[in-house]
């Protein structure tokens, strides 16, 4: 069954998302009833439900291939049989080309849009893809029992089936710590800059309000270590221009943000002071760029949308947060891997760097508990004492050079050098 994914947003301010037939457009009884009470009443986030709803997708597409109807088929105690199984692992490595109309309109995602032959998809996706269908099939087919005598067989098969497909997730592998290089080095920053700048020749946006935007952007990640989501939260009231500080709030399901995949602000509130630099160039970015944009004033938030069309002037989206991320990562081969979150880590280096050279630095314990205020962390739940191991690698090899260096013995008779 071709199946599509709709968003919308409840007069709560909830983002709420459903499983529709793609030709129809009515709601498939099944996938829902099962992201209600198994996602939603869960509290799970509306991307773990979006992600649920595209894997469950994918199965419906992959009994339409073969011309079946998975609940029909359930209901005769017909499960996956062993070579099924291996047939829908390799189903679920299959790339399919998104089909996601604009978010304006009807908040429609077809996920089940021409394949991609010459790819596959990440093996993260593939396991996220088979756990959510061994969930799903699970429990539809235990749903299918309800209020009947399960036999002891049938209890089996459906423990089997969920096994079966769970043990063909693709292993998770350890990430190579040697080539985990996560921040960016300094000649990658001053390319950054260089790119971000507005008057550069290497600026790889052509719009003068555009640029001006692009590169608040990227200093307000690089200088505050913020993500994405938080980024695009901000609302100029958020700002303190007497006082120099932005503050950093929760703010999910907002009546007033028409955003329906909603950034969220993962970390917690905190208030971070800012240069007059910076300020300066928040400053400038509205009175200059910003309030020029049409529709700009019907809201707060401090990134809108530049480019002419529905969404002019409305909040910047996730995807157009992305796109700016993307177009600077194509413009020079040495930032092949470059992402938003990467200043993130680089704020990380920068801090650990700054304490290090201090004459009287804070203990290891105060370090680690102004990296958890400045970066929204609960303090104590460990994440700064191992964020940022390009540092510690760095530390640890200079620690090493100085031991071997203590070591080096010469014989005797010989002359260094000689």
């Amino acid at each position: 069954m071709m199946s599509t994914i709709k968003t919308f947003v409840m007069v709560s301010g909830e983002r709420y998302c459903l499983l529709v037939n793609a030709h129809s457009g009515l709601p498939l009884f099944s996938p829902n009833l099962f992201i209600t009470t198994q996602s939603r009443n869960r509290s799970l986030s509306y991307s773990s439900m979006e992600s649920t709803l595209s894997g469950i997708s994918v199965l419906l597409r992959f009994m339409q291939e073969r011309g079946e109807n998975i609940e029909t088929r359930f209901q005769k105690g017909e499960f996956f049989k062993e070579y099924e199984l291996d047939a829908l692992r390799d189903f679920c490595q299959i790339k399919f080309r998104s089909q996601r109309t604009k978010e304006e309109s009807n908040g429609l995602l077809n996920i089940s849009g021409l394949r991609d032959f010459d790819e596959k998809v990440s093996s993260q996706t593939e396991y996220v893809r088979l756990t959510v269908i061994a969930q799903y099939t699970k429990w539809l087919a235990e749903q299918q029992f309800v209020g009947s005598s399960k036999d002891r067989l049938t209890v089996l098969q459906i423990g089997k089936m969920e096994k079966g497909l769970k043990s063909r997730r693709p292993v998770k592998k350890n990430r190579n710590a040697v080539r985990d290089e996560k921040g960016l080095d300094e000649e990658q920053i001053a390319l950054v800059f260089e790119l971000f700048r507005p008057a550069s020749e290497l600026n790889p946006f052509t719009d003068e309000s555009v640029r001006i935007r692009n590169r608040l952007i990227f200093l307000m990640l690089y200088h505050l270590g913020l993500r994405g989501g938080e980024l695009l939260n901000i609302r100029i009231r958020d700002i303190d221009f007497g006082k120099n500080q932005l503050v950093i709030v929760r703010r999910a399901d907002e009546k007033d943000d028409p955003r329906t995949n909603q950034p969220l602000v993962k970390t917690l509130d905190r208030r971070l002071p800012m240069k007059d630099t910076l300020v300066q160039e928040i400053h400038h970015y509205i009175l200059n760029a910003r309030k020029n944009i049409p529709n700009s004033t019907k809201n707060d938030f401090l990134f809108v949308t530049h480019k002419s069309g529905p969404t002019q002037g409305q909040p910047l989206s996730k995807s157009g947060y992305k796109k700016v991320i993307e177009i600077v990562r194509t413009a020079s081969p040495a930032l092949f891997n470059f992402t938003g979150h990467q200043l993130r880590h680089s704020w990380n280096v920068a801090f650990s760097n700054q304490m290090d050279a201090m004459n009287e630095p804070p203990n290891q314990e105060q370090q680690e508990k102004m990296r958890s205020y400045l970066m929204g962390w609960k303090e104590g739940s460990g994440t700064a004492t191992h964020y940022n191991k390009r540092f510690v690698k760095k530390k640890a090899n200079e620690a090493a050079l100085k031991l071997q260096e203590g070591m080096i013995r010469v014989p005797k008779g010989v002359t260094n050098g000689k």
